[in-house]
Parts: structure tokens; C-alpha cells; sequence
């Protein structure tokens, strides 16, 4: 993509940030609900391992009813044990244009991994493919606080997997993503150290704060200073591979943003949840946002008319008279990027990987 290109592109959705469109440009799309682990920071898993979630037609008539997407997000459940993910990636390229599509996964099964994505590559018009490995520290801690032995070895094994595809299709991009609790801080350092040094392919370790409903009620956040001390470690760490590294000035100025959300324990980014971003979850329901129950199901109502709903409205509403917050980074740096106040505002308080 040209410079040129580049500028219309975000001109064009900062303008769909004051207006809501028909189709939210960064969609959530929980492919599937079924999950091989037991993470104690999980904030879906009372929907875990249902048996309602979408069928592979069903997702493609979603497609079909929607239009332009700019970024799709998919989770789960483990997004790699739906059967038809590399078909679905496919389907949502093709149909609504999507440029980048974003993953986590436990990276337990690499055999199921790689077929998929080689399958969701074949599509030329996709310009990113971004696979974060979810990590919780280093070996023993990790496996433990998963409930799932061996597990970090596997994910170093599909890390390795993916390092060889990249080498075939750069767009292809490995990341780690870190959820931090008051009991995983030391963790995530010794983590982050090993994965620079271990994982030459990898460009970029992401750090999340605990949010939500946890499967472990006991479990609790960081405290700031210490969140803010990691930051300081992972930026410093990764620095020589985040310079070049697509979209790494937006991630300082994400970190701030988070920081002093946690602080003021409110909105500090006017949210564009509900206008730039929507939510389908695995059995069909649809939210504006991870942080609000469902306003209705796909099955029952198509998306449209689910979106453009009067209960949709109430809740932007709510949103914009910022009765709520959070951390979730998904929401935040489209808020933050494609507002021209709050992206001069962020720029200054985060700053950018160049010294």
C-alpha cells in the first residue's frame, strides 16, 4: 500500500468514527467456543465448550450480510479447533475485503495451525495475517496456571512452525500476548527476555491487563507502577524489532492510554465502541463491545438490523457519556488512531519506539 493509499484509507475511517456505518470496520468474531485449556485469567469461560456455536454456513451468511471490514479479530475458544477456520478466514476475505486479520491462540495444536493458515494465504488480497502466541510466563508457571502440561513446549514448537511459513509469506506476522495479573509480573520479564533471545521471528510481545469475569475470582490485577515498570522492561527489550514493525508507533501511545485508564478508573480515550467496533459472539449473539451483554442473535435478526437497533443506540449513548471503561485493547486504539484530538493527545503522552 502507497503513502497515498495509506492516507485515504485512515482519512476514510476516522471519518467512520463520527458516523456509524452499516458495517463496523473492526469486527470481534468469536469462531468457535471450544477451548483444550483451563486458564485461570480466562474471561469467557462460562461460554466455553458449548454446543451452539455457528455453523460454517451460518458464518458464511454473516459474511454475505455484511459489508467492508478493515480488520478482523477472531477468538474463541481456540480459534485453530474450528475445522473450517482457514475457510472462514477465506470467506470474510473474499466477500468483505478484509486487510488484516488478527488470531490468538494457545498454540497447542501446530498440526491443525499451519494447514489452516497456509489455506487462509492462498487469498492474495489479505495484506496481514498477525498470529499472537498467549503466554503467561515461562514453562512451569505457564503450564500450571493453564491447567495444561506441556503446553509452553508446544507453543514454542508452533512458534517454530510459523518462523518456516513466514519465511515463505511475510505477511504472515508471530506475536506473543501477555495477560498481567499480581501474580504473573516476574514472569512476563523472565518470559520476555526468553522470547527475544528464543524467537528471532517473532517482532513483538504485547502486554494485556486482566479484565473481566475471571474463571479464578481470587485472581487480581497489577499494580500500576509495577504494570508500568514491565512496560519500561518489554519496550526497551523489543525495541530494535518494534522500529520497523507495522503499526509499533500506535503501541506506546496504546500502553499510555491503558495506564491511565487503569489509573482514573474511567474513559480517558472517548471509546468509538458500538461505531468502529462490533462483536459477534460463538452461538450468533452480537454486542458493541466485549464489556456490554449481547442487544441481540444473528439467528433471530440479522446483523443489521441488530446494529442499527434502538437498544445498539442506548448503548452508544451509555458509551459516550463514558459510563463505562476499560483496558481492552481492541477498543482502544481504534478510538485512539482514528480521532484526530485524541491521536495528537495520545502521541504526546506515549510517545513512539524511536529514541
Amino acid at each position: 500500500m502507497t503513502i497515498v493509499e495509506r492516507i485515504q484509507r485512515h482519512a476514510k475511517l476516522t471519518l467512520s468514527s463520527f458516523i456509524v456505518p452499516e458495517t463496523p470496520p473492526f469486527l470481534i468474531l468469536f469462531i468457535n467456543s471450544i477451548c483444550n485449556q483451563k486458564c485461570e485469567h480466562c474471561f469467557y469461560w462460562k461460554n466455553l465448550n458449548r454446543r451452539d456455536d455457528l455453523t460454517f454456513e451460518e458464518m458464511v451468511k454473516l459474511s454475505e450480510s455484511l459489508g467492508r471490514i478493515e480488520n478482523l479479530n477472531l477468538s474463541g475458544g481456540e480459534p485453530f479447533l474450528r475445522a473450517e477456520f482457514g475457510d472462514i478466514c477465506r470467506q470474510f476475505i473474499r466477500h468483505n475485503k478484509v486487510r488484516q486479520i488478527y488470531v490468538p491462540t494457545n498454540g497447542y495444536f501446530t498440526d491443525r495451525t499451519i494447514p489452516q493458515l497456509e489455506r487462509a494465504l492462498l487469498e492474495p488480497g489479505l495484506e496481514l495475517f498477525g498470529v499472537e502466541l498467549s503466554l503467561d510466563g515461562t514453562q512451569p508457571f505457564h503450564d500450571r496456571f493453564r491447567g495444561s502440561p506441556g503446553s509452553f513446549e508446544r507453543s514454542m514448537k508452533t512458534y517454530d512452525a510459523l518462523a518456516e511459513l513466514q519465511k515463505r509469506d511475510p505477511r504472515l506476522r508471530i506475536h506473543a500476548i501477555s495477560t498481567a495479573t499480581s501474580v504473573n509480573m516476574d514472569e512476563i520479564e523472565s518470559l520476555t527476555r526468553y522470547l527475544y533471545e528464543r524467537c528471532p521471528a517473532m517482532d513483538h510481545h504485547n502486554l494485556a491487563i486482566l479484565r473481566g469475569d475471571r474463571k479464578n475470582p481470587s485472581l487480581e490485577g497489577p499494580t500500576l507502577e509495577r504494570y508500568r515498570k514491565l512496560w519500561d522492561t518489554v519496550r526497551e527489550i523489543w525495541r530494535p524489532r518494534e522500529v520497523d514493525r507495522f503499526g509499533s508507533s500506535v503501541e506506546p501511545m496504546l500502553q499510555a492510554a491503558k495506564m491511565r485508564t487503569a489509573e482514573a478508573r474511567a474513559q480517558v480515550v472517548p471509546c468509538r465502541a458500538g461505531v468502529l467496533t462490533g462483536v459477534v459472539y460463538s452461538n450468533g449473539d452480537v454486542s458493541v463491545c466485549e464489556q456490554h451483554p449481547p442487544i441481540g442473535n444473528i439467528r433471530q435478526q440479522s446483523f443489521g438490523e441488530i446494529w442499527k437497533s434502538e437498544k445498539a443506540n442506548q448503548l452508544r449513548q451509555a458509551i459516550a457519556r463514558k459510563e463505562c471503561w476499560c483496558t481492552n485493547e481492541i477498543f482502544l486504539w481504534p478510538s485512539i488512531v482514528y480521532h484526530p484530538v485524541e491521536l495528537v493527545k495520545a502521541r504526546f503522552a506515549g510517545g513512539t519506539w524511536e529514541s
